[in-house]
This record gives C-alpha cells, sequence and structure tokens, in this order.
C-alpha cells in the first residue's frame, strides 16, 4: 500500500474539528458579551447581579488582553532570547521530583494555601447562607439526630435551604459533605475540611496527570503544580462550601480510572466509590462529570479489548458505589419521602430541577438564558482561574483553533472541563460566589489545559509562526506574572470581619438568647413552618406587600379558619411593579404597597424593626436547640410567641440580641429590657406573633 500524499495527510478528521470547534466556543465564551443577552425583566435579580458582574468581568479580560498582548509583542519583538525555553528548563527541574513525592508536595501547597485563606481571609467563619445552613445540619448529626425536633414554634429555628420533615429540622442538602463537616466539627474545626479537600483534590490530580501524559512528564508535573496554586480553586476551598469536597473526589475518578485502565479491573471499585461519593456530594455534577471522566477513560481500550475487559470494570465500578448509593437513598427517604427525592425538590419543588422552565424564584431559563449564563460563567472563569488579566480560556481556545500539536491525553481533560459547562447549562442556577463556584469541580482540568496549551503554542514545532510563537510565551509568562500580584489582592478583598460569636456567649448559661431579625425573615419563617413550600414563601414576600403576607401567615398559624386573606402567588421574576421597598432600618427594607395604611399588628412588626436587626443564620449553627445545648439562639417572634418558646427551656434565662447601631458590635441586653425596646413591653401586649 502506497503512502498516503501530504494532501491526504492534512485533511482534518472528526477530532479535529470537535476540537477547533470547542476553541472557536472558548474564544467566543472569553470575548463576546454573551450575558447582555440576560433580561432582568425575565430573570429578576438572579439575572440584574450576574450581568453586571459578567460586565465587570468581561472589561477586565477586554482590556487585560490588550495590555497584555500589546506587551508580549514588543517582549518578542525587542528580547532575543526564548521564554519558552526558560520554562521548559524550569519544569524540567519538577520532573526529576518522583511522582510520588511530587504529588505529597502539591497536596501539601494546596492545603497550606487553602487553610491560610481560611483563617487569614475567612477567619475560619462561614461566607455564605449555605454553608451556615450545612453546618447547622453538620452540628445536628453530632447531637445523634439525622433531623432536628424543634421545641416550641419552629418559626424560632427556621431559616433558609432548610425545611421541616416529619422527623424534625433538616437541610436540603445531600449527606456527605455534612457528614464531613460534622468529622471536622467533632475534631475542633470544621473550617480544615475545605483545605483537606483541596490538598487531597491536588495530590491525586497530580497522580493523574502523570498517568494521562506519560509521554509528557515536564507537563505533567507543571500541570499539578498550578492545579494545587491556582487562585480561584485556592479561594473557594477557604470556605465550608461541598465543591472543593466534590472536586477532590472528581480527581479520585480520574486516577482510580487511569489505575483500572492500566493496572487491573480491582480499580474500578475503588473508580465506583469514588462516584458514589461524589454524587453523595453534588449529585448532578457528580453523575455528569463521572460518566464522562470513565468513559472518556475507558472507552478507546474497552473498543480494543472488548466485552470482557468492560464487563469487570463495569462490575467492580458497582460494587464500590453501591455503599455510596445506599447512604444517598437512605438519606433521601429517612428525611424526604422517597428515596429518589432530593432535599431540594422537597423544599422548593419540582421548579428546583434541571432543564428550561421558570426556576423556583419565577425567573425564566430558557436556552437564550443558558446561553447567556454559560457565557457569564466562562467569562468570569476565565479572568478568576488565575486571577490573570488575559482569560486563561482565551490560551486555550487559542492553542485548539490554531491546531497545534497537543499530547496524547489532552481528550479527557478537555472532556472533563466541558463537562462541567455543559452540565451546569442544563440547570437554572449559575452562582458567582468568589467565582462561577459551579464550575469549580473542573479546574484542575483547566488548570492542566492552560499549561498544555501554553507549552504547545510556545514550542518550537508548533507550525505557528516564530513571532507569533514567541508571543504566545510571553503572553503566558506574563499572565503567571499578573496572577502572582493580583491573587493576594483579590482575596483581601473578601476578608471578613469579626465573628458574631462573642456577644452570644455574653448571655453565659443556661439561656435562650433571642435574636431580632427583619420582619420579612420573621415573616418568612412562619410560613415555611406553617407548611409552605420554600418557592411558594419566596413568590409570596416578592409579589405581596409585606403586611398581607404577614396576615396571612397568622391565617395559617390559626389553622386556616375563615376567608384567607388574598395572596399573589403566581410565579414571576422580580417584585410585583405595584409595590415598593419602604426602610425601616439600615438595610433593612420591607415591600408595602404605597398609601396603603398598616393595621396595628402590621405598625408593631415594622416599628420594632426601627433599631436594627440581627439576622438568624450566622448564630443559629453555632448555638442550635440540640438536646442539652447551655445556650440555645432563637428568633424573635414577639413577646407572647418568645412566652410560648421559653416554655420548653425551664431554667433558661431569657437574653434579646440586638443590633449595636451603625459601626458597633451586636450586644446582648436583659430580655425585659430588650422587650421593652422592641415591642414597648415583654407581656400582655397582642400582636407580635401572640
Amino acid at each position: 500500500m502506497s503512502a498516503p500524499s501530504p494532501s491526504q495527510r492534512s485533511l482534518p478528521t472528526p477530532v479535529d474539528a470537535m476540537r477547533g470547534l470547542a476553541g472557536a466556543a472558548l474564544l467566543v465564551a472569553a470575548y463576546a458579551p454573551l450575558h447582555r443577552l440576560l433580561d432582568p425583566a425575565r430573570t429578576g435579580l438572579a439575572g440584574s447581579a450576574t450581568r453586571a458582574s459578567a460586565e465587570a468581568a468581561w472589561t477586565l479580560g477586554a482590556w487585560g488582553t490588550v495590555v497584555v498582548a500589546g506587551l508580549a509583542v514588543a517582549a518578542a519583538v525587542l528580547v532575543r532570547s526564548d521564554p519558552a525555553s526558560w520554562g521548559a528548563r524550569a519544569a524540567r527541574r519538577l520532573a526529576l521530583v518522583p511522582a510520588g513525592l511530587f504529588a505529597a508536595g502539591a497536596a501539601g501547597t494546596a492545603f497550606v494555601l487553602s487553610a491560610g485563606v481560611a483563617r487569614g481571609v475567612f477567619l475560619g467563619e462561614p461566607t455564605s447562607v449555605d454553608e451556615m445552613v450545612q453546618l447547622l445540619h453538620a452540628r445536628v448529626l453530632l447531637s445523634g439526630n439525622c433531623a432536628l425536633p424543634l421545641p416550641g414554634d419552629a418559626a424560632a429555628w427556621m431559616v433558609q435551604n432548610s425545611l421541616l420533615t416529619p422527623r424534625g429540622w433538616a437541610s436540603v442538602y445531600p449527606p456527605l459533605h455534612t457528614l464531613l463537616l460534622a468529622g471536622g466539627m467533632a475534631l475542633g474545626g470544621s473550617w480544615l475540611v475545605g483545605p483537606m479537600a483541596a490538598g487531597t483534590g491536588a495530590g491525586l490530580a497530580s497522580l493523574a496527570f502523570v498517568r494521562l501524559l506519560p509521554e509528557r512528564p515536564v507537563l505533567a508535573r507543571a500541570a499539578g503544580a498550578l492545579a494545587a496554586v491556582a487562585p480561584f480553586g485556592v479561594l473557594l476551598a477557604g470556605t465550608h462550601l461541598s465543591h472543593a469536597t466534590a472536586a477532590a473526589f472528581a480527581a479520585l475518578v480520574l486516577w482510580a480510572a487511569l489505575k483500572a485502565r492500566d493496572e487491573g479491573a480491582g480499580w474500578g471499585a475503588a473508580a465506583g466509590a469514588a462516584t458514589g461519593a461524589f454524587v453523595c456530594t453534588r449529585p448532578w455534577t457528580g453523575m455528569v462529570l463521572s460518566t464522562v471522566l470513565l468513559a472518556s477513560v475507558w472507552g478507546p481500550p474497552a473498543l480494543r479489548r472488548g466485552i470482557a475487559w468492560t464487563a469487570r470494570r463495569g462490575a467492580a465500578l458497582a460494587a464500590g458505589g453501591a455503599p455510596f448509593a445506599l447512604l444517598l437513598l437512605g438519606w433521601n427517604h429517612l428525611l424526604f419521602g422517597s428515596p429518589l427525592r432530593l432535599g431540594y425538590e422537597a423544599a422548593f419543588g419540582p421548579a428546583h430541577g434541571l432543564g428550561f422552565h421558570r426556576d423556583p424564584w419565577g425567573n425564566a431559563y430558557g436556552v437564550r438564558e443558558a446561553l447567556a449564563y454559560t457565557g457569564s460563567d466562562l467569562t468570569h472563569l476565565g479572568v478568576t482561574l488565575l486571577e490573570s488579566p488575559l482569560p486563561a480560556l482565551a490560551l486555550v481556545g487559542l492553542a485548539l483553533v490554531a491546531a497545534v500539536r497537543l499530547p496524547a491525553g489532552w481528550g479527557p481533560l478537555l472532556a472533563w472541563a466541558l463537562a462541567g459547562v455543559g452540565a451546569n447549562a442544563a440547570y437554572w442556577h449559575h452562582g458567582i460566589h468568589l467565582g462561577p463556584r459551579m464550575l469549580y469541580e473542573t479546574i484542575p482540568a483547566w488548570a492542566a489545559l492552560w499549561v498544555v496549551s501554553a507549552a504547545a503554542l510556545g514550542e518550537p514545532s508548533s507550525r505557528l509562526p516564530p513571532l507569533l510563537r514567541r508571543g504566545a510565551a510571553w503572553a503566558a509568562l506574563l499572565s503567571l506574572a499578573g496572577a502572582a500580584v493580583l491573587a493576594p489582592a483579590r482575596a483581601l478583598e473578601y476578608r471578613s470581619g469579626a465573628p458574631p460569636a462573642p456577644a452570644v456567649q455574653a448571655a453565659g448559661s443556661p439561656a435562650v438568647v433571642f435574636a431580632h431579625g427583619s420582619w420579612a425573615s420573621r415573616v418568612s419563617a412562619r410560613l415555611a413552618a406553617a407548611g409552605m413550600r420554600r418557592d411558594s414563601v419566596e413568590t409570596a414576600l416578592r409579589r405581596n406587600d409585606l403586611c398581607t403576607a404577614d396576615a396571612y401567615a397568622r391565617w395559617r398559624e390559626a389553622g386556616a379558619a375563615g376567608e384567607a386573606p388574598p395572596l399573589d402567588l403566581r410565579p414571576a421574576p422580580g417584585p410585583a411593579p405595584h409595590l415598593r421597598p419602604e426602610l425601616l432600618s439600615q438595610g433593612n427594607a420591607a415591600l408595602l404597597r404605597p398609601g396603603m395604611p398598616l393595621g396595628d399588628a402590621c405598625l408593631r412588626e415594622a416599628r420594632s424593626d426601627r433599631l436594627g436587626t440581627v439576622e438568624l443564620e450566622p448564630l443559629l449553627w453555632r448555638r442550635p436547640p440540640v438536646p442539652g445545648a447551655p445556650v440555645v439562639v432563637a428568633r424573635d417572634l414577639g413577646p407572647a410567641a418568645n412566652a410560648k418558646i421559653l416554655l420548653g427551656f425551664p431554667g433558661a434565662t431569657p437574653w434579646v440580641l440586638v443590633d449595636g447601631g451603625p459601626g458597633a458590635p451586636w450586644r446582648v441586653v436583659p430580655y425585659a429590657e430588650g422587650m421593652e425596646m422592641l415591642w414597648g413591653g415583654a407581656a400582655g401586649v397582642s400582636g407580635g406573633g401572640g
């Protein structure tokens, strides 16, 4: 058979076409402002916030590209030496380190950096309601309960992302990360869970890259190093969120799958256990990413080696994942009434699920919104992955489009990275807390792709013109230099203030400390405690004036006797147009109908907020009403309702936690004094939950 002609050899393959398409999509996502497709009239406050944040990230990336590209071209023209050779020499030293020792170093580095962020930036405190509620559930587990029976009026302890089950209070989250937080609490440091997961994930990713890139040990080490220190990865791992835990399991899935491919079917059980743990941490992300990773690693050899080879690994995979499947199914059945019913659906209804529809807040999520939110995710990721002025995804996209020679093993990395993007495109929630956090589990893949792309663009064999090749190498070097400066500055932007614990500790024990939150939070808690689903609660507060929602909550609490106050529960984005926010105290507004007079009960609720508010979520996870707790924090519902709550805590001294005013710390005051300050008296007055 004659050798193919040069023209025949140059014909693109389907893989080439898919690679070019992926690269073009990444370049579009890096530089096309797709987030501007978000219409606040259809997407509400979530769309408005995402659009504004993405616009800032897009502007930074666009101007950063201009600056970095200009400097890179100037350096390529003026500096004779090739920066790609500098990087190659430095990376070759990394290749001399044994793989196991290097992985341990990557793990230690990621742990130390993340722990430094956890303590030095966040002070070991949660940064979001998600963390606070999951920490609360972890403390419940430590008390020996899977759910918490609440003494007295459940409204005193209902917080966001939770629901009442037949067994008591529970959070909406899957079990595994909550169990790990409980273990961290038992050992005296729940804040260590994220850094430990980050270190584990970095070590496993480094070992996986060695197997994935066997012909390029230098690139494998460099990819492992960047995955360990990627600023976005380090920053989010310093929180209590479940993403770092899930990312560690994703790395374990890849490493175990590679071991099963190369060494024996028994490693399939480890891959199955990792997959099960991943799904028990973040179900949808775990299912999609694990499936893609396993298919990309096992698919090619399965086609060559046949059914028996595949069946052995499949059986081991199922055996390893079975205990975790039982854990998740049992958790769901115990708390949410069905093995296949997640807590999210139990609390928020079917609108919390996948697909194109209106989300639980009434916002539209169709193809247009999916494209816009996904573009926003990638725009954010481009600038936050490395905190570099040049979007990291642009370099990856350029390498894919330019058809430079990539090393064998880049396919699973790209599949891993894009699977996370595709999975989140099918889901309405796109969080931007500290960055595009719903893509966090793909960070090792993006970091490795960046290293592979930068090396491929800068190599003499890249087939790029010499000036462009040197310019790309300089751009990569300048990106890393910029990241070294910008990443610490960004971390310090999130530095937390003093934790609220000292104010509660001042009450002594035994004690019940009533925190006076906002009128809206009291109504929300009372509606949830009365059995209203969370999506309906949010709609009730957004589409109705607060006084009407308050009256409806009282009607439900009273047993739904008589005619119900009219309540608009039609899902639609944003507040109803006929409502206006009225400021009751600093940072605390109530949606009210202009000109509508308030009855005595509503006036009293509104006036109680005039001195400021102290919301329950930052406090309750520290002092929940678990059996034997010396100090319990509860929501102030007013004198009459509070009196009923105190019946469940005989011998405890009641206190009130109040806002100390602008710039002043919260303070604990004696109960009678607090009731007088807030409600005009501690007993004998109607309203206020009475």
